[in-house]
């Protein structure tokens, strides 16, 4: 009968216990997606960095194609 008696008692605290590993489980998910967000977007912007200097290189090279065919034309 006592076993019964502890019974609220013991939900109550389990049911504690539960509460706080959701708030902890929360809080670690929250500053894990931070994270994961600030490396996609600066992995985004290396990405466009990258991509940047590729253009900016092929437009060079485009330029002096362009400007070995003006020489051969004369």
């Amino acid at each position: 009968m006592q076993e019964l008696r502890d019974l609220p008692k013991r939900m109550a605290g389990v049911e504690s216990q539960i509460l706080q590993l959701r708030g902890e489980t929360r809080d670690r998910f929250s500053a894990i997606w931070s994270e994961l967000l600030a490396e996609i977007r600066a992995g985004n912007q290396e990405s466009r960095n990258f991509m940047r200097a590729l253009d900016e290189d092929a437009i060079a090279r485009i330029a002096t194609i362009g400007e070995g065919h003006k020489g051969s034309n004369r």
